[in-house]
Order: C-alpha cells, then structure tokens, then sequence
C-alpha cells in the first residue's frame, strides 16, 4: 500500500500545535508559537495544552480529541507537537485511525511522540515527521542545517537530498522507507498492540542521557524480539551524552551486535536528541549506503 502524502505547507496557512504527552513549559511554548508566526504561519494552540496532571498534559481523553479534531479540520494545515515527555502511548486506544485516515496532514514530533509516528504510518498509512518540536527547539530558534530542513521538507521545495551520516558499521546498500525513533521509546512497543513493524524497513534509533549498559539491554531485547531480523538496514542517531566512563561504549556496543548483520549499517545521525535535528519523513523511499557512510532521500513526503 502507497503511504498517503499529507500536503505540503504554504504560508499563511494555520498549523496546530498539540500536546500529545508531557506537560508544557509556558514560556517556551509562547517562544516557539512566535516563531511560528514569524515564519509566516498561524498558530492554534490545543484546548488544554497547557494542563497538567503532574508530569502529563492533562488527561489522556483530552489529548486523544483535540488530535482526533485537529486533523478532521479543514482549516489546520499541519500538526506540530510541543514536545515529548510521556504519555503519547495513552491516547492511542482513544484514537479512530480509520477517521485520521481520510484527512492526512503533516505530523512532527520527536521523542516520546515516536510512538505516534510509528503508530500514524502503521495504523493510518500516513507519512509522518521526525523532527524538531514547538516548545523545544523552534522556541530556541532553528540554525542552519535543521531550519533548511524543516521548512524546505514541510513546504515541499527539498524533494530530495543526500547526506554523509559518518561511521559505517556495516557496507552495503538499499532502499527501502524508514521507521523508528527513539531507542527507549521503541522498546516499550514491544508486546503490546502498538508494536513497531520493522519488517523491509531502514530502522533509525537515537537517544540521548542513556548508560552503554542500558542501550546494550534495550539493543538486546529489539534482537531478542526479533526486530532486527527482516529490516533493510540500521541507521544509528548521535546517542548524546550516552558514552560511559568504561572500555564499553556505544561504538564498541554496535560494532559487536551488528558486525555480522547482513544490511548496511551507519552511526552518527544528526536527528532526534543532539546538536542538530534534521527531519527525517518516515514511510517514503531512502536509500542506505553502508560503504559510503550516506543515507539519502529518494522522493518528497508531501503531495
């Protein structure tokens, strides 16, 4: 089945910023709405965006509707999320994908809110959006690589591209739509209905704050489960602030569970948690070079 292509953004239109998990600092949300709005866009902030529930924003029923409204609406042209947290996990029984099917847009987020890109592509057959989020970096201001990406990706001018990632795990090359995210997040997936689906697909996996012994045990427990066995290939994010103080790192940590892998495998991609977040379209075609250290972009995620 052909993934549905949300269209791409165009100024003026209205994009709608959801909190689908953690609660929201103020502060920065007010920075990163503003930026928005400088950008040449309008801006509609969730009902109860700002609620909290301790560590969550507000109720799940909550968090379910307005996401379920929000792409119903004719009106909202794209749905940025705030930030990450916890708790993207808890809407999905709440959501009709069915219904968010009929009416795909532009969905980015990062973090915690892999699962709903995960569960958006799989579920609803739509394309979705690794990337930078409202009250995280766009409040702090996009620079140089992330910003080209973000806005020439979302408004349809950069169809394709082509970049050196860095350290080649393992050579060899294909082609095939990419999935995934955050290593902690993805790991919870596993034996529950929301389980990410790796079969044919480039698996990209990033973190950040994390022990080498934890990305071992969570690493461990992807090849236990089967999730390594049928991808296409393995594309390793930075991991920042995750090298211990021991002989075992993340280097050596990869290099010994996927030195015999049969599919290209690469280290060092500015995406998620890092100095950069390049956004990466999850469902569209990518091509993996192992040898050449590349990963690269083989069609637009927009219409």
């Amino acid at each position: 089945m052909e993934p549905l292509k949300p269209l791409p953004l165009k100024r003026g239109e209205k994009i709608a910023v959801v909190a689908p998990a953690g609660s929201v600092n103020e502060e920065q949300l007010r920075a990163g709405v503003e930026a928005l709005r400088v950008a040449g866009f309008g801006v509609e902030l969730a009902s109860g965006v700002l609620d909290r529930k301790g560590y969550l924003a507000g109720e799940p029923e909550n968090r379910a509707k307005v996401l379920q409204d929000f792409f119903k609406r004719q009106d909202i042209a794209a749905i940025f999320c705030a930030r990450g947290g916890f708790g993207s996990i808890q809407v999905l029984s709440l959501l009709d994908a069915a219904a968010i099917r009929r009416h795909p847009k532009i969905f980015v987020g990062y973090s915690d809110v892999t699962i709903l890109l995960n569960w958006l592509l799989q579920k609803c057959g739509m394309v979705t959006f690794h990337g930078p989020m409202v009250a995280m970096e766009i409040a702090q201001g996009l620079k140089g690589r992330s910003e080209d990406f973000f806005w020439a990706t979302l408004l349809g001018e950069k169809k394709r591209w082509r970049l050196r990632v860095g350290e080649t795990v393992r050579p060899g090359y294909t082609e095939a739509p990419m999935v995934g995210g955050c290593l902690s997040i993805v790991v919870t997936t596993l034996g529950t209905p929301y389980e990410i689906n790796t079969t044919g697909k480039i698996l990209f996996l990033e973190d950040i704050g994390e022990r080498p012994y934890r990305i071992e045990r969570m690493l461990t427990h992807l090849k236990m489960a089967g999730k390594f066995e049928e991808i296409a290939g393995l594309v390793f994010g930075s991991f920042t602030d995750c090298e211990g103080e021991g002989e075992r790192g993340f280097r050596e940590i990869i290099q010994e569970l996927f030195c015999d892998a049969p599919y290209p495998v690469i280290a060092g991609l500015e995406a998620g948690h890092g100095n950069e977040n390049l956004l990466l379209p999850f469902g569209v075609k990518m091509a993996l070079d192992g040898k050449a250290g590349s990963l690269s972009l083989l069609e637009s995620p927009v219409a």
